[in-house]
């Protein structure tokens, strides 16, 4: 970047972060959490900040065992995409992961407030609604449309709907 002062050339920092779907090995469940921040019982999948040195695939298995105590099948993350983050001057770096269900979840209560696995029916029911889920008014006006849907998900336009579409799209109907 160029000062529009002065002409001096800078180059911003980055604070890459990553945020991964965590499946289950057979392909059946989804890990998802839901945090002080977001909605009654809106579920999003794991993210965090990756620390000096790491790689990307280390940030999220480290990631995933912090939050909620799951070790990953590290051999299997993958990349999906990135979109920017402006928490603050991000990139956020989306990928794919597996792990074994049956682990016991430790959830780390200063992180988020809960997680579970949730099934390819409970989170298609969820994908149905449209809107900007993550704004408490939208969130609210959902769940009193459907009172018994168990959770709701991050609207489109975001890497962690795209990251939980993506496994949605390779289970059948």
């Amino acid at each position: 970047m160029n000062c529009t002062e002065c002409g001096a050339k800078s180059w911003p920092r980055q604070d890459p972060s990553m945020i991964s779907a965590i499946t289950s090995r057979e392909g059946d469940k989804i890990l998802l959490a839901h945090s002080q921040r977001h909605p009654p019982r809106l579920h999003t999948v794991l993210a965090g900040f990756i620390e000096a040195g790491e790689t990307f695939e280390k940030g999220v298995a480290r990631e995933a065992f912090e939050e909620t105590g799951i070790r990953i099948d590290e051999d299997s993350v993958e990349y999906l995409g990135s979109q920017p983050w402006p928490f603050p001057q991000s990139s956020m770096i989306g990928f794919m992961a597996t792990a074994d269900s049956s682990q016991p979840l430790n959830i780390d209560e200063d992180e988020i407030v809960s997680a579970r696995w949730f099934s390819v029916e409970e989170v298609r029911a969820a994908a149905a609604i449209e809107g900007a889920t993550m704004r408490k008014e939208v969130a609210k006006a959902a769940v009193e449309a459907n009172p018994d849907i168990p959770l709701l998900i991050p609207p489109k336009g975001v890497i962690a709907r795209r990251l939980i579409d993506n496994w949605l799209d390779k289970r059948p109907l």
